[in-house]
């Protein structure tokens, strides 16, 4: 009797999940699929392509080449930098700590660099900028001082505000 009733419900479950597996997409990537909003039939899986599917340094490197000249003519909008502090952040997610560290590393490596781009670029800009802003003294105006006297000023000496 228990075993026909435990097996009804299993039964019933099993209408109502159906063939779900639970671990069927557990560590299978997901698919990335590109949908135009304006025509639902014209979609691209971006996974399907082998582009985006490296395996060696060439094809990181050839990968590389393409999503660059893709994203960094962007670069100039507002919200790019915390757009690419939470792209990095996201893409280095599953990395172990010292992968992590190494990519940090060049990162500031790259900063440092682009830091004293921009100094010797400030240098330059100043030599430039306090040569046209030099103030000259011209001393050949006249000179107009106020020399009339405001002693008595008809107001008396108790109001000496």
């Amino acid at each position: 009797m228990r075993r026909t009733e435990k097996d009804a419900d299993l039964q019933h479950a099993a209408d109502l999940i159906g063939d779900i597996d639970l671990n069927r997409n557990r560590g299978a990537p997901k698919a990335v699929v590109v949908t135009d909003s304006t025509d639902p039939t014209n979609s691209i899986d971006l996974s399907a392509m082998p582009l985006f599917k490296p395996t060696t340094k060439d094809q990181f490197n050839r990968l590389s080449d393409v999503l660059i000249p893709l994203l960094a003519p962007q670069s100039k909008k507002p919200q790019y930098a915390l757009w690419a502090q939470d792209f990095t952040r996201r893409l280095v997610k599953e990395l172990p700590s010292a992968e992590m560290k190494k990519i940090a590393s060049a990162l500031t490596t790259a900063s440092n660099e682009k830091m004293r781009e921009e100094r010797a670029a400030d240098k330059g800009n100043k030599k430039t900028k306090a040569a046209k802003t030099k103030i000259s003294l011209n001393a050949a105006r006249e000179n107009q001082i106020d020399n009339n006297n405001y002693e008595d000023d008809g107001l008396g000496d108790d109001d000496f505000m």
